[in-house]
């Protein structure tokens, strides 16, 4: 009896230290499912004429008592996602390894879509503040931009690409911080084994 229950408790202290392990690529694929799950029911919905105005009218209940837009449950997602998924064991043993050019590279990407996503926060701003202004519409979630008319024969909803947008640009910001913080610990490491190895 005393050997089945000390296997049983060991099996018990082994499936713990394995989540508590990879409990960060948990989370990332947990919320990444999440994330999925609710753009493709959104999809699934008729939608009309206007791309992305079914995830910013109606609401859904996540938890009980709890309401929120597809598009906003789907953005946080991402995001968790993406945040838990860069401090997998996995993944940050990768960036821990990557040569500096690639690292340095990343970084510099990562700026460049901080810049872009930062113009299109503010150009959405301008849209919708403009719309609501001059169309006098009482729903802000239901300003659409229909420009460029030329290549965009669809119109899209303005809460839903600034939603988009503004993920995109936490996303590069997170991914930023988190560089600087690999190349701190890259360069700890360096700095000790060069005491070391003296």
């Amino acid at each position: 009896m005393r050997g089945r229950s000390e296997g049983k408790s060991s099996k018990d202290s082994s499936h713990h230290s394995i989540v508590k392990v990879h409990v960060f690529s948990i989370l990332s694929v947990g919320f990444g499912v999440a994330a999925l799950a609710m753009i493709l029911a959104a999809t699934l919905t008729p939608t009309g004429q206007i791309s992305g105005q079914s995830l910013v009218t109606v609401e859904v209940q996540v938890l009980p008592g709890f309401y929120m837009k597809p598009i906003t449950f789907f953005t946080y997602c991402l995001f968790l996602c993406f945040g838990f998924g860069l401090y997998s064991p996995k993944t940050r043993g990768l960036f821990l390894n990557v040569s500096p050019d690639i690292l340095r590279a990343v970084y510099v990407v990562a700026w460049l879509v901080a810049m872009a996503s930062g113009f299109e926060i503010v150009y959405h701003i301008v849209i919708w503040s403009a719309s609501l202004a001059v169309q006098g519409l009482s729903n802000p979630d239901i300003i659409v931009n229909p420009f460029p008319v030329s290549v965009n024969p669809t119109p899209v909803n303005v809460v839903f690409a600034a939603k988009i947008v503004v993920t995109i640009f936490f996303m590069s910001l997170f991914l930023i911080d988190y560089v600087r913080r690999i190349d701190r610990i890259r360069r700890e490491r360096e700095l000790d084994l060069r005491l070391h190895s003296t």
